[in-house]
């Protein structure tokens, strides 16, 4: 019955637990501060090694895409020309067209690489070329 009465029975071990805490001692904390900030520094470092390296990736990604289209889109007319000359089909108009004109997608392809490396230097040749402009 003495479980459910209210009587106080002294101090709680909460209170005797809160009692004997103490701050860790200064040299501690300071070494433990030091050791934190090292490790932030050493991870840190890594990772920003680590984005860059993805960051240049996805820049040559980039850069090669245009490229992987249109070789895509080449090799694909390619079977299709194929595939005609193969079964005998008549061309279509559009094809009796561009081969009397003489077009083709290597002069594209030349002109879409040239356009993406005039913008990926596009920084250092105004640098370069306009020197008078930013002083």
């Amino acid at each position: 019955m003495g479980w459910f009465g209210r009587g106080r029975r002294g101090i709680s071990w909460r209170d005797q637990t809160l009692d004997s805490l103490s701050p860790p001692p200064p040299p501690l904390m300071v070494f433990f501060g030091l050791l934190i900030m090292l490790v932030y520094f050493a991870t840190s470092s890594e990772q920003k090694e680590r984005i860059e390296r993805r960051r240049t990736g996805f820049r040559f990604g980039t850069l090669l895409l245009p490229v992987a289209v249109v070789l895509f889109v080449n090799l694909t007319m390619l079977r299709r020309r194929m595939l005609w000359y193969n079964f005998g089909a008549p061309r279509p108009v559009y094809q009796v067209v561009a081969k009397e004109e003489g077009g083709s997608a290597s002069g594209l392809l030349l002109v879409l690489v040239l356009l993406l490396v005039m913008v990926h230097f596009q920084s250092s040749f105004q640098s370069a070329w306009f020197r008078l402009f930013y002083h």
